[in-house]
């Protein structure tokens, strides 16, 4: 909480981070990958981070009928992961990771 608090007091860097940390064609970060070029699903917790500075920083109070957390990755996390039929689901590397190539 305290990190997206600062984070949503810097604009520049709030909006870069939004539009770097996107999804590939595979559903997994553009941006977060470790050494070995493994990379996180998305949303990636960076992506979830700034949803919530972005949602901290917004000065415009929730419209009437708003759920808390519908329009943030986490809401749409959950609500894909209640909703989606496992045919849906993308299907997983043989480790549960995904290496880019």
């Amino acid at each position: 909480m305290a990190l997206a608090n600062i984070l949503s007091e810097m604009p520049d860097l709030l909006e870069r981070t939004l539009a770097e940390h996107t999804p590939d064609a595979q559903g997994f970060c553009r941006e977060c990958r470790d050494a070995t070029g493994v990379s996180a699903t998305w949303p990636c917790v960076t992506r979830e981070l700034a949803e919530q500075a972005r949602s901290m920083s917004s000065a415009q109070p929730p419209a009437p009928g708003h759920r808390a957390g519908e329009g943030t990755v986490a809401g749409r996390r959950r609500a894909r992961d209640l909703s989606a039929p496992a045919r849906d689901l993308p299907v997983p590397a043989s480790n549960g990771r995904h290496r880019s190539i």
